[in-house]
């Protein structure tokens, strides 16, 4: 009896150095801009590297924040939770990590632009979740509404999916991907990257490193397997 695919939240990443936190761009392999290019894509917020100014605001509010949940951060280490801080890996690509932060890089027909817009969390309906499920020869990205969700920002836990709103987005073959890796300059090292056949690439996050990395071994494990003699 066949296992059943294994499924992980996954949206396109966001920036996490100041000049791009919370920003994503989407690019060719010039670093054009090529958003107003993909088919059917809704408008979102343009993209923007921050300026000085902006950058000392964005540093500003990250040091208020962590003042302000110091004493719960304490707190819950008294009680023996594991709630901490996330951390954020090494910078590996200042191009494409403070400079700029591109989350899908493809030429003209290449396979990363048919990914679906529903993976911008700034372009979908806020109690949509977008999954990435790995089955052995396929790889689909479905989405549901999520019955949790209070608004784009709260999730109050226990949702289940709306009756009806499961459907498929995307599928590809196993065989038309290259690679995967974790992206280590992202909030708890969630982030990971997908690389095609044809050179192009997605920026990828979901909801803990765990999953990260579980979704990166997946891709690696079973894309060794096809290479074996």
């Amino acid at each position: 009896m066949d296992e059943e695919p294994e499924r992980y939240r996954v949206e396109f990443a966001s920036g996490t150095a100041a000049s791009v936190e919370k920003r994503r761009s989407f690019r060719d392999h010039e670093r054009h801009d090529i958003e107003p290019d993909l088919p059917g894509w809704p408008p979102g917020p343009a993209f923007a590297v921050r300026g000085v100014f902006g950058r000392l605001g964005r540093y500003a509010l990250t040091v208020l924040t962590a003042l302000l949940m110091l004493p719960l951060y304490v707190l819950a280490s008294a009680l023996g939770s594991p709630a901490s801080p996330d951390k954020r890996g090494r910078l590996e690509e200042r191009e494409n990590e403070v400079d700029d932060f591109p989350v899908l890089w493809a030429g003209v027909g290449e396979t990363a632009r048919t990914l679906p817009w529903q993976l911008d969390p700034s372009r979908r309906p806020w109690r949509m979740v977008t999954e990435i499920e790995l089955a052995d020869e396929l790889v689909r990205i479905t989405a549901y509404e999520d019955t949790a969700r209070g608004n784009r920002f709260v999730s109050w836990g226990g949702g289940e999916k709306a009756p009806g709103s499961e459907a498929v987005l995307w599928s590809l073959a196993r065989k038309d991907i290259a690679s995967a890796e974790i992206k280590q300059f992202s909030m708890a090292e969630a982030d990971f990257k997908i690389s095609f056949r044809d050179g192009s690439w997605a920026r990828l996050t979901t909801t803990s490193s765990d999953c990260a990395q579980r979704i990166v071994e997946l891709l690696c494990a079973r894309r060794l397997d096809r290479t074996q003699p």
